[in-house]
């Protein structure tokens, strides 16, 4: 009876070993090998001679955003020719309700 005492109990303390090992287990090794994954591309971006944004430090993904050269500009210039079509077709709409209006005025004579 003693013995399968303590078979029962090294079996409860095994499994409670896997049940809290496993969330940090799985954790960690999300963790390095997340890094590990980005540690090659890092390698791989470098021998293809372009720049990887992502990296990991600490814990948390640092992603560097650039915008591209002269962005900022054409959006401005896009912007402007945007207002200047939406002015051009008001005015053309404030144009034609006028006609509209003096048209309906004019009464043909017969």
């Amino acid at each position: 009876m003693n013995i399968i005492l303590r078979i029962a109990v090294a079996i409860v303390l095994l499994l409670a070993g896997f049940a809290a090992g496993f969330p940090v287990g799985k954790s960690i090794g999300f963790n390095n090998g997340s890094e590990w994954a980005l540690v090659q591309a890092d390698l791989l971006a470098r021998e293809a001679g372009v720049s990887m944004p992502v990296s990991y430090e600490e814990g948390h993904l640092r992603v560097v955003v650039k915008q591209p050269q002269g962005l900022h500009r054409r959006v401005w210039h896009l912007s402007d020719r945007y207002y200047e079509q939406r002015e051009y077709a008001e005015q053309g709409t404030r144009t034609l309700v006028e006609a509209v209006r003096l048209a309906g005025r004019l009464r043909p004579t017969e």
